[in-house]
């Protein structure tokens, strides 16, 4: 008997256990944003954008290095006439091919190098670098994107969620006075249509219900796929609401703050000096070029790769040149005008932007305060709305008024109660935008 106690204790243990591990963990705001900075696509393929863009910064590098190049040709010659080369202190020659035909193998190594060239490698390369900074802060303002949709999404779903509690107390409390309805019915205190009015707003208020929760599963279906998760993963959302931070800087220090912090500023004022250093790059050809050379040739006359002592002529050779493109002086004008372009439009595409990201802190900032402002006017607003639900309530029962006030006050006191969710939440969403606004939802 022992044993078949301990057994149902040890499976009523491991049921419980099984429920645990089946529920889901709730998963609070920080780590849905984590888990979307580690998974989202949208990350991954701005990353991919940022690797091609260091990966043109060394293409540029490795032009800048030496270039050395190594041939090996085998020919066969056939001469019309005997051949001899040079003359030793006995008067014979040091090198002698007699007529006909013959083997020869070719080779040589050269090494090049251009010493200087106008700037052009650095500007290149320091134009490339600019770039590849560049494309790391659209990188960063990806992110700043993505930690605000999520958030949004987010909050969306508490929102349905907090909303669908809402409605559900609202039909519990429509199925009493349903009941209550039908008895004062009996009584004689209110009329079969009395009641069907109120029948008929349950039915409206489960349909509600219905989108509502229809509207949470497909948020909840976007969501996974916007962390990364698997799309049939059961996810369960913080729903506790509370206010973020009151606004107590003035508005000025948010705007000086935005065009200090935001990447998109950095990113703009990079690439108007990688459009400064390309106008350098053009400008590049109408200086002389100065280059180097180190190079080693050998000829042998047979068809052996490794000629035997005294059997081929070789020569090592060391060059400079110098060389300057004359038409540099009279067909640039174009090229010049296109590098100027290009810095006038990088210089006028940020200062546009600055002015943008300016009007979004403004916006973000009076929408902020203003839903701020609105929660204290709903929360008097619920609490009149509840006043006035008592009120009517009270006078159905005792016969004064009909159901249509009824319903009118119900519908009052559950707008007013959603109306305190959506006003919790825009308020969250407000200052998480005026955070993105300033560049510092990421900190």
């Amino acid at each position: 008997m022992k044993k078949y106690i301990i057994g149902a204790g040890l499976w009523v243990l491991s049921l419980g256990w099984a429920t645990a591990q089946s529920a889901p963990s709730v998963m609070p705001l920080d780590k849905a944003i984590q888990l979307a900075l580690q998974n989202n696509k949208g990350i991954k393929l701005a990353d991919t954008r940022t690797q091609a863009a260091e990966a043109r910064l060394q293409e540029n590098k490795d032009r800048s290095l030496p270039t050395a190049n190594a041939s090996l040709a085998y020919s066969r010659y056939s001469l019309t006439g005997a051949f001899s080369l040079g003359k030793d202190a006995d008067g014979k020659s040091m090198l002698s091919i007699p007529a006909g035909a013959f083997n020869a193998m070719i080779g040589g190594v050269t090494i090049s190098k251009e010493v200087f060239g106008g700037f052009a490698e650095k500007s290149a390369e320091l134009s490339a670098d600019l770039l590849a900074k560049a494309s790391h802060l659209d990188a960063k303002r990806n992110r700043s994107e993505l930690v605000y949709t999520v958030t949004d999404a987010y909050y969306n779903i508490v929102k349905l969620i907090r909303s669908v509690g809402v409605i559900e107390q609202s039909i519990r409390q429509f199925d009493e006075k349903e009941r209550e309805a039908q008895n004062l019915q009996k009584e004689g205190v209110v009329t079969a249509n009395e009641v069907l009015k109120i029948q008929l707003q349950k039915n409206n208020l489960q349909l509600s219900r219905l989108q509502v929760e229809k509207a949470r599963q497909t948020a909840l279906y976007n969501f996974n796929l916007l962390v990364g998760l698997p799309e049939d993963q059961a996810v369960t959302v913080d729903t506790t609401l509370s206010n973020p931070v009151a606004t107590v800087e003035p508005l000025s220090n948010f705007l000086t703050q935005a065009v200090q912090a935001r990447p998109e500023v950095q990113a703009n004022a990079l690439r108007v000096q990688s459009a400064e250093a390309m106008l350098r790059n053009t400008k590049s050809v109408m200086y002389p070029h100065l280059g180097v050379s180190l190079g080693y040739n050998y000829i042998n006359p047979t068809a052996k790769l490794i000629p035997e002592a005294s059997s081929f002529v070789s020569a090592w050779n060391v060059g400079a040149g110098l060389t300057y493109n004359i038409g540099s002086l009279y067909n640039m004008k174009g090229k010049l005008h296109s590098a100027q372009n290009s810095i006038d439009q990088a210089s006028l595409q940020s200062q546009q932007q600055t002015d943008q990201i300016r009007s979004e802190v403004v916006t973000a900032y009076n929408n902020y305060q203003l839903a701020l402002e609105q929660q204290n006017v709903i929360r008097t607003a619920v609490g009149q709305a509840q006043e006035n639900y008592r009120l009517t309530e009270s006078r159905f029962r005792n016969g004064l008024v009909g159901s249509t006030d009824l319903l009118e006050a119900n519908s009052f006191l559950l707008q007013t109660q959603l109306n305190v969710i959506n006003a919790t939440v825009d308020a969250q969403l407000a200052y998480q935008r005026l955070l993105k606004a300033t560049g510092s939802n990421l900190n």
